[in-house]
């Protein structure tokens, strides 16, 4: 036994780790792996389906003028540029990478390849990253062109295009790969690496395209991917070098990077380091977070905001001349300033959205079909922030912005004399979205024009005029599927976290009645957060599990929260808009943008003396538990993602309520 198998053998001692693996169905041999995954654990390329083939026919093209057409958001953004610079160590020159426009439609299409064939006359291979198993109009397009075309993708297909060869873990029957959920950028990777097996053999070339793998790792948690199998090494060995880059940074070296794909590359890497360095992004370090909160937005953000992708192209082809000229900005300071005017322009449509719900009423279920006139790029996020706070599966029609400035035009406006509509879906990691539109499109044949997508996202278009009967089928539809589920299922709870951590107010909610299934920590009368060193353990532990993200959730933890006995609240933010509460057994809560949540509602109602009453309201707050350290302490502070309030009505308020 290893010394790190003893040590987490004397860790799965503890109840909440031993619970944790229990409920996670992991092995020591598992956590193992999770703890430090390597280069071993990727899996072989060559059991890709068709790689074989697909290596082979890049090869008999050597020489050729090869163009790359990738998909617009950030993994097609990443793959492009990994196909690049892998083609150019291979020895086949400068692919022409093609920065496509959302108005040009998805991937591989007509005008794609006309623009393609127009910008590089002398285009004789296409190679698709991130796109392509569903273009069966533009694969046959290029083909009477003269064209050959190689695709690469991970999108879900069932019938393969026309292709001269197509590597795709996720469609035409391909039963070999053991891990199916990688992103468009690991598929290309993993295809090229194939090539280089066979055909590559100067180590130095080797050691550069390994490089590569840092854009691996961001797409994948940029594209959503879970954080198991394969994809942790590629996401913790990204990690590590975007560590590299920012230990190592200097501007000597920024300038000092030549104009070849691969030393462009770089410099796009060392240009945002400097964007984010002076933005004090990198302050505290950089983990998964820092690809999915910060760099995968931002190179989403030029498509979202102005239709097209070519500025985050752009950054990873930077040439020393462009650098070098003081007139003119860096593309990662031009892709920050556009992501900060991204975040405001959404925020100003999420409230819109959520102010529309208030005024007109109803229930949430009645608002997951909605249209917003907004910008195309849009939808998906206003379709995931309805998503985050409901629960529920939605889709988020985009209409033009128009010169409307009212406020009340803009959500679920007119749409008659529209032809088409087209939408973003995003659905709760629950809830296989995909399988839900399949369902939805073989029971009612022409309800959908067109769709496409994952398990939690999807794009869809449908004809105006059917806007109507769609809302009410997917409505219904899902609700009857909520209602199936509901009848297996037993009473819910408001603590719905794998583990309670025990307040007085959990003690009042159980004599109660209230019930659970999650495990219980105690961490009040004579066991508080100062003196658990059990549930410290655990938190220890779990960080060593980093990253945590899709299919790899943080474990969660619910806390009954009775606002008497809290001990203060702060509010934080320039706006106040946060809100920190210190419980009386030292655990921290806090709440982002919880301001409004936990303040205490206007007018306060007092006694006959003018004091006022004791503020009655509970709350079963669930979310993560970790370490906040400042200034050499240690704390344990809760981030809520979930609240449920779950005040009791007293008489009175029940006869109101019934009246």
């Amino acid at each position: 036994m290893t010394q790190t198998q003893i040590i987490l053998t004397q860790q799965m001692q503890n109840p909440i780790i031993h619970s944790f693996l229990h409920r996670r169905d992991l092995t020591t041999q598992d956590v193992t792996y999770l703890l430090n995954p390597n280069e071993t654990h990727q899996h072989d390329p060559f059991l890709l389906k068709g790689v074989g083939r697909w290596i082979d026919v890049l090869h008999s093209v050597k020489g050729h003028s090869i163009a790359i057409i990738p998909d617009y958001d950030a993994d097609g953004v990443l793959s492009g540029t990994l196909a690049r610079v892998g083609l150019s160590l291979f020895g086949f020159g400068d692919a022409y990478l093609y920065p496509p426009k959302t108005r040009d439609g998805y991937g591989l299409s007509k005008k794609s390849i006309d623009n393609v064939l127009q910008a590089r006359p002398d285009i004789s291979v296409i190679v698709t990253t991130d796109n392509g198993s569903n273009a069966h109009d533009g694969v046959l397009y290029a083909k009477e062109k003269g064209l050959i075309v190689l695709v690469t993708d991970h999108h879900l297909a069932e019938h393969p295009p026309c292709a001269d060869a197509v590597v795709n873990p996720n469609g035409h029957g391909d039963n070999t790969y053991p891990f199916t959920h990688i992103s468009g950028t690991a598929v290309i990777y993993k295809t090229l690496a194939a090539y280089a097996h066979k055909y590559v053999k100067n180590p130095d070339v080797w050691h550069d395209f390994h490089s590569l793998v840092l854009l691996v790792g961001i797409s994948t948690i940029s594209d959503v991917m879970p954080l198991v199998n394969e994809n942790r090494y590629y996401v913790k060995e990204s990690v590590r070098m975007l560590t590299y880059f920012i230990e190592g940074y200097s501007v000597g070296r920024v300038l000092g990077y030549d104009d070849t794909p691969l030393h462009q590359y770089y410099r796009g890497v060392d240009l945002l380091v400097t964007t984010l360095n002076q933005h004090g992004k990198l302050k505290y370090g950089i983990d998964a977070d820092t690809f999915g909160f910060i760099i995968g937005p931002m190179l989403n953000s030029p498509r979202r905001m102005m239709g097209e992708s070519e500025l985050s192209f752009q950054l990873f082809q930077s040439k020393r001349s462009d650098i070098a000229d003081t007139r003119r900005s860096f593309p990662s300071d031009d892709l920050f300033v556009i992501n900060e005017q991204r975040k405001v322009y959404v925020q100003m449509l999420t409230t819109a959205l959520f102010s529309y719900m208030k005024e007109h009423g109803g229930r949430p279920l009645d608002y997951m079909i909605f249209n917003a006139r907004m910008r195309e790029g849009i939808a998906g996020l206003l379709s995931g922030n309805f998503t985050k706070k409901f629960g529920l599966p939605s889709i988020a029609f985009g209409l033009d912005e128009g010169m409307s400035q009212n406020k009340h035009d803009r959500i679920n406006v007119d749409i008659t004399g529209r032809q088409f509509l087209t939408g973003s879906a995003r659905s709760p990691e629950t809830f296989d979205l995909h399988g839900f539109l399949t369902d939805i499109d073989t029971a009612y044949p022409g309800l959908i024009e067109k769709w496409g997508g994952h398990a939690q996202a999807a794009g869809i278009t449908i004809r105006a005029e059917k806007y109507d009967q769609f809302r009410a089928v997917f409505t219904s539809r899902f609700i009857a599927v909520m209602a199936e589920q509901m009848t297996h299922q037993e009473e819910s709870s408001a603590f719905n976290g794998e583990y309670v951590l025990t307040t007085d107010a959990y003690d009042r909610l159980m004599q109660g009645g209230a019930t659970h299934k999650s495990e219980v920590v105690p961490l009040h009368r004579n066991t508080s957060v100062f003196t658990n060193q059990t549930l410290w353990d655990a938190v220890r532990f779990f960080e060593q599990l980093e990253p945590f993200g899709n299919g790899f959730p943080r474990p969660s933890f619910s806390v009954a929260i009775a606002m008497q006995d809290v001990s203060r609240i702060f509010y934080m933010g320039a706006e106040k808009q946060h809100a920190k509460l210190m419980l009386s057994n030292g655990l921290t809560v806090i709440q982002w943008n919880g301001a409004k949540l936990f303040a205490r509602p206007e007018p306060v109602e007092t006694d006959k003396e003018g004091n006022p009453a004791p503020d009655d309201r509970m709350f079963v707050v669930t979310g993560t538990l970790g370490i906040n350290r400042f200034n050499g302490d240690e704390s344990l502070q809760l981030i809520a993602t979930d609240v449920c309030d779950i005040t009791p009505l007293d008489e009175s308020k029940k006869e109101g309520a019934t009246a």
